[in-house]
């Protein structure tokens, strides 16, 4: 996780545009990326986040696809450079972007995949490679090596994997040990042995102390070993099979589990499958059994899963072995042939051209081949067919070149499965077809310019499973084609063929397949896929006879209609899905079919339904019993979903999981009236989107039942009034019957004037002077008391939500957020508060206060981290100092355009008990960030409270009225309380109107012209009350500043105040050891960068590379002799316009004994705009700068000299100025005294040619007039 932290920082900084993570495979490099992208989306520090796998063999194409795919956009573009002139369009539109290319093998093309990596400053690459050099050769400015886990991570790790007190721990101990601190090999080891017997512990050390017979060249004994080992304990041999399977596809490929069926049925793994419903059921079950053992992993979906590369190569090598023999060539440039083929038994080839395959390819014994993404010839396929006589499995995945299937396919009479997904070029099938008398799988999946289904597949009598998804040019199945596939278990027709036959008029040649057909088939039919004009097509009277473990997904919406255009195709485990649009409700609920749809639906759509205005009333009188997710949009004359008013006895929605309503312009509740007990029980997530008369979600007596609710989200009700209503229910007490203890998610946007709250519960709050389990006491002193306040979460139904992770909330105008008026008592203590809220997003809200009427000994909040609120125009703080102080965990905090807002922390309350002298708030703070708040005067009055000292990002932006930062001293643990009052009355840079913080004052800011004003700022001033001997014991812990960018300060005086007391002057005071950037720009008042207060005994900032300050008008130097020499590490110095400055370095008050000033690692050095710079340096010293390779000199008139004594440079320096380069005379001194005369000399030139200019525009003016 630190090291997750230190990536994440480094991507903040600016000039960081590339960064690479390196280890060895298994180490954990991936996963490490996807906790950088999960923390990423939290912090909003890029626009967008995307990431490509590029693998050994890498697909421009494929990461081409892949990043268009998270963007969220399609090419139209054929080419790779068609392609990536789009995708550096798309990206260069994007702001901020990260790109992350994971498993980078070799050097990549930015410019051919089309990355804008060069031209656009925004975008910012991550990548990961086993190989050290691959990050180097990519120009990766920061590199973050991953080793493997110590001997007691690894121990944590294996317990933690194993999951229960361990019998054997010291042989557990020994089996760790030999994972060799590899994450990959260390899970999969621990989970094969969960719930084992000694013996087979004892055996696994056995067998991983043993050398791997076979292993990889390129792998850890030990990963190969470990991950062998937990093959071979696999239970069964169709989970072998399975994951063998697996290896057929390139790395890091997302595997369709789809595929894994249909070859697993292809070669009869599975033997007591009697259908391929069963095989699928079987194979999920398999992948979840190898997703727990971790030799798989998650894929994109739910219907793909994953197989590391580590464990991809080990499977590999076991499958060529016997009785396997598979072989798998992705790159056949890099891989070679093998001189024979008689005894493989499983081909797998991608992306390979028949040109590099050997030419009479005899494979006897081969029952799978897989071909993908090559280019072939009908001819080619015909001689390879010639020689597999024994073929179970043909799969031909997106290959090109192929018009028409080859005739020797019709010689394979023992295929059972073929597949030809994404053949483009495939236009006819109708020749050989019919001759694959035991074929059981035939998919054209994608086959884009099939025009028609040639008849002969009616004589495929053994066909289980016809796909034909995605054919959308697709226009003609003969009549009686289907109803004679007699054996067809499952038809899959989404997104192709809809011209069905609603009537019989045209002759039989013509005729097209019906509905009537493909319910003919009912009996055996198991699953069912068809798109269809209009419900109408199915006959009125016709009854579906099929048996109750039919699937189907039936729609006749058209791709891309409403719901954002979300439309995905080739999902095979779905559950029942039913979608109907531009339909109206009397009739098609008049046709038999469709209402025994309605009763069988799990996921139903409705969109633009007319003549429906109780879902649930109309649709099913049963009560839609195995609904699981309801969608609905656009439907104009829908009130409610159920009316309890006129509905039966029976359970509503028992099952719903999953309710999203869109654009319903009649909705005015979910539920009207009372409804059976355990209606909506399962309900999961609610959105409600643009619901314009809707006044509140759920009435008492939904919400009661809402006990699995986990997310609800409202937006764009503009007669919102409360979430939950009691609706008839006011005698009784809502907090008697509601409890949402699962709910962990909440989003309200864009509500109406009149929204109260999550409840309106005024009315039930108990004065705290009749009931001793509430407090009603108020303790806001700042605003007038009102008779009735709005609050989002008053305090009777906040016991509802002790769950909630995240809040949102955007275009609410509420007066409160948390109120604890009321808030319940047990046994003398507040009951805790939102002790698990992590998330909270307050934007756009007229709130005046976000908590209030907080009672004493208040506890809560203590897990928030996330904290974000802007556009808070009535807001005048943030927080109480009583929640401030319960923050412990709060990491980010984001405040802005908060127009009346004039402190962050409000001052502790008279009434507060504790004494907070000396108390640290939020002490694991890490960015922190203001902008816009014009009213802002202090971030916290109290003086004897730190703020933010461990803080690691700080921006401040228009905050014209702040003048000092609240106090950032860190507070000592050691440090004695009279030390801190011994040194209090010495201290004359504490002002009395100031918070105890001199050295970071901000005041008010105009706006840059070349970049956003933003004042970046993480300070860790040097306590001048702590001895240095103490500060040095905590200086870890506080000393985090790595960034450190002041912009736009127009009253801040000095950077860094490093004066230490009389007291301790003669110890070396140590400060600011983390900082390697420092950027001042636009600081008119500024005075001092350092300023030491002429002690000599200051220590710190050995890590400063980079140091820029312009436009500081104020500045007559920029550091002391004192703190030059502690810039060891300065690499790139700029100082310009800055008017005052006269040297760059001044002179100590003291002189000190070593007159020498080294600055060895300076390599460039930039001084422009300073028209009174007379001298580098004064002449006190001796200046050596032996890495200075570049110096810019600018607009310098008065520099005559660089400095009095200069030695150990390089012999040659390229020196520039506003003429160009400039002519190196030997030395700096030489150099800068050549370039100052030639400057005078062009000076005094361009003075006499104007003066000349001038004398003859008078004669010529004389002249003129005289005339």
């Amino acid at each position: 996780m630190t090291c997750v932290n230190s990536v994440i920082e480094v991507l903040k900084n600016e000039e960081v545009r590339m960064i690479g993570i390196c280890g060895m495979g298994g180490v954990g490099k991936t996963t490490m990326v996807k906790e950088i992208i999960k923390r990423l989306a939290g912090l909003k520090v890029f626009d967008n986040v995307v990431m490509a796998v590029v693998s050994q063999s890498p697909s421009i194409q494929k990461i081409q696809l892949e990043i268009a795919e998270e963007l969220g956009f399609k090419y139209d573009e054929n080419t790779e450079s068609g392609r990536a002139r789009r995708l550096y369009g798309t990206l260069m539109e994007i702001n901020k972007i990260l790109i992350i290319l994971d498993d980078v093998w070799t050097e990549l093309d930015f410019e051919a995949i089309g990355l804008p990596y060069g031209p656009h400053k925004g975008c910012k690459v991550l990548l990961t490679s086993r190989n050290l050099e691959v990050c180097n050769a990519m120009g990766s400015q920061e590199i973050f090596t991953i080793p493997v886990l110590t001997p007691e991570e690894s121990w944590e790790l294996f317990r933690e994997i194993v999951g229960k007190p361990l019998d054997y721990p010291d042989l557990a101990k020994r089996v760790t040990n030999e994972c060799a601190g590899l994450p990959i090999a260390i899970l999969t080891v621990a989970k094969a042995l969960e719930n084992k017997r000694k013996h087979v512990w004892d055996d696994a050390l056995k067998q991983l102390q043993s050398s791997a017979l076979g292993s990889i060249s390129s792998m850890n004994d030990k990963v190969y070993s470990s991950i062998q080992w937990s093959y071979d304990r696999l239970e069964s041999d169709e989970e072998k099979s399975c994951l063998l399977l697996c290896c057929l596809f390139p790395e890091d490929y997302d595997i369709p589990i789809e595929y894994l069926v249909r070859y697993g049925w292809g070669r009869g793994y599975f033997s007591n499958a009697d259908s391929v419903e069963e095989a699928r059921n079987r194979v999920h079950s398999l992948i979840d059994k190898l997703q727990r053992r971790f030799l798989l992993l998650d894929g994109k979906s739910e219907e793909h899963t994953k197989m590391h590369d580590i464990v991809r190569d080990v499977a590999i090598q076991m499958a060529s072995r016997d009785p396997h023999r598979f072989l798998i060539r992705c790159d056949a440039e890099k891989t070679g042939w093998p001189k024979i083929y008689d005894h493989y038994t499983t081909i797998s080839l991608i992306p390979i051209n028949i040109d590099e395959i050997p030419v009479g390819l005899e494979c006897p014994k081969l029952e799978l081949l897989h071909l993908e993404g090559g280019r072939y010839s009908e001819n080619s396929m015909d001689i390879m067919c010639k020689g597999m006589k024994e073929l179970k499995v043909l799969a031909l995945v997106d290959v090109r070149g192929i018009s028409a299937l080859p005739s020797s396919l019709g010689l394979l009479k023992s295929l059972r499965t073929l597949s030809l997904n994404g053949c483009h070029y495939l236009t006819d099938i109708s020749d050989v077809i019919g001759r694959l008398e035991n074929l059981e799988i035939l998919s054209f999946r994608k086959c884009s310019r099939i025009l028609e289904l040639p008849k002969e597949i009616g004589l495929l009598k053994h066909l289980r499973l016809l796909d034909i998804t995605d054919c959308d040019r697709l226009e003609k199945i003969p009549h009686g084609l289907l109803s004679s596939l007699s054996s067809l278990e499952e038809l899959y027709m989404e997104n192709s063929f809809r011209k069905w036959e609603q009537s019989a008029t045209e002759s039989e040649d013509k005729r097209m397949a019906s509905l009537v057909e493909v319910m003919s088939l009912s009996n055996h039919l198991k699953v069912l896929v068809i798109e269809i004009p209009d419900f109408n097509f199915f006959p009125k009277d016709f009854y579906l006879t099929s048996r109750a473990t039919i699937r189907f997904h039936i729609s006749n919406r058209i791709h891309g209609e409403l719901f954002g255009g979300q439309s995905s195709t080739g999902c095979y485990a779905f559950e029942n899905k039913l979608e109907i649009f531009r339909s109206d409700a009397t009739e098609f609920m008049e046709i038999q079919i469709v209402r025994v749809l309605f009763k069988k639906c799990e996921d139903l759509i409705l969109g633009r339904i007319k003549n429906l205005k109780y879902v649930l009333n109309e649709l099913d009188q049963e009560g839609l019993q195995h609904l699981k997710v309801l969608r609905i949009q656009d439907c104009p004359e829908i009130e409610y979903l159920v009316n309890g008013a006129s509905w039966t006895q029976q359970i509503a929605f028992p099952l719903i999981q999953s309710i999203l309503l869109v654009s319903m312009p009649k909705l005015k509740a979910i539920c009207h009236d009372q409804l059976p007990q355990s209606s909506f029980i399962n309900l999961r997530s609610l959105e409600l989107l643009y619901c314009p008369v809707l006044k509140y979600v759920f009435s008492l007596s939904v919400a009661s039942n809402l006990v699995q609710l986990q997310s609800l989200s409202v937006a764009i009700c503009p007669q919102m009034k409360e979430i939950v209503s009691k609706e008839g229910r006011e005698h009784e007490t809502a907090s008697d019957i509601v409890a949402f203890p699962k709910l962990t998610k909440l989003t309200f946007e864009d509500l109406s004037d009149e929204f109260v709250g999550f409840y309106e519960a005024n009315n039930e709050v108990t004065d705290g002077s009749k009931d001793q389990n509430v407090v009603g006491t108020s303790y806001d002193e700042h605003q007038p008391s009102r008779s009735f306040e709005r609050a989002v979460f008053p305090s009777k139904c906040i016991l509802w939500l002790q769950n909630l992770e995240e809040v949102k909330l955007r275009e609410a105008n509420v007066d409160v957020f948390f109120d604890m008026k009321g808030h319940m008592v047990r046994d003398g203590q507040a009951v805790p508060a939102f002790s698990h809220l992590q998330n909270l997003s307050i934007w756009h809200s007229r709130c005046r206060h976000l908590w209030k009427n907080i009672p004493p000994e208040f506890q809560g909040f203590q897990n928030l981290r996330y904290l974000n609120i802007g556009g808070g125009h009535d807001l005048q703080y943030v927080f109480p100092h009583s929640i401030a102080r319960l923050l412990v965990n709060l990491e980010e905090l984001n405040i802005a355009r908060c127009w009346s807002m004039e402190t962050i922390v409000r001052s502790a309350d008279e009434n507060e008990k504790e004494d907070h002298t000396g108390m640290t708030l939020f002490p694991k703070l890490n960015s922190f960030d203001l902008r816009r708040l014009p009213s802002l005067e202090s971030l916290c009055p109290d003086a004897s409270t730190s703020l933010w000292s461990t803080a690691k990002v700080m921006s401040v932006e228009r905050c014209n009225k702040l003048k000092t930062l609240a106090s950032v001293i860190p507070q000592i643990k050691q440090l004695e309380k009279d030390s801190i009052a011994h040194h209090e009355d010495e201290d004359e840079g504490i002002s009395s109107g100031s918070c105890g913080c001199t050295p970071y004052s901000c005041g008010p800011m105009t706006k840059p012209t070349s970049r956003r004003n933003i004042v970046q700022i993480l300070p860790r001033p040097v306590n001048q009350e702590v001895a240095p001997t103490n500060l040095d014991q905590d200086s870890n812990d506080y000393d985090n500043l790595e960034r450190l960018s002041v912009l736009s300060c127009e009253s801040l005086e000095v950077v860094f105040q490093l004066k230490g007391p009389k007291a301790v002057e003669s110890h070396n005071v140590q400060a600011f050891n983390k900082l390697c950037y420092l950027l001042l720009d636009k600081l008119p008042s500024l005075m001092h960068v350092w300023e030491t207060g002429g002690s000599h005994h200051i220590t710190g900032f050995g890590n400063l590379t980079f140091l820029s300050v312009s436009h500081c008008g104020s500045l007559r130097y920029l550091f002391l002799s004192t703190v030059a020499k502690l810039l060891v590490n300065l690499e790139d110095l700029k100082v310009g316009n800055c008017e005052k400055i006269e040297h760059v370095i001044a002179e100590a008050d003291t002189e000190c004994a070593d007159q020498e000033i080294t600055f060895p690692r300076l390599n460039s050095m930039t001084l422009e705009d300073l028209p009174n710079l007379i001298c580098f340096s004064t002449e006190a010293y001796t200046l050596k700068l032996p890495s200075l390779m570049e110096l810019k000199v600018i607009k310098c008139p008065d520099l005559r000299t660089f400095a009095s004594k200069v030695v150990n440079t390089h012999s040659v320096i390229q020196v520039h100025t506003e003429l160009g380069k400039s002519e190196w005379m030997g030395d700096l001194n030489s150099t800068i005294g050549n370039i100052h005369e030639k400057r005078e000399t062009q000076r005094s030139a361009e003075l006499s040619s104007v003066l000349k200019v001038e004398f003859c525009s008078e004669e010529f003016y004389d002249d003129v007039h005289t005339k």
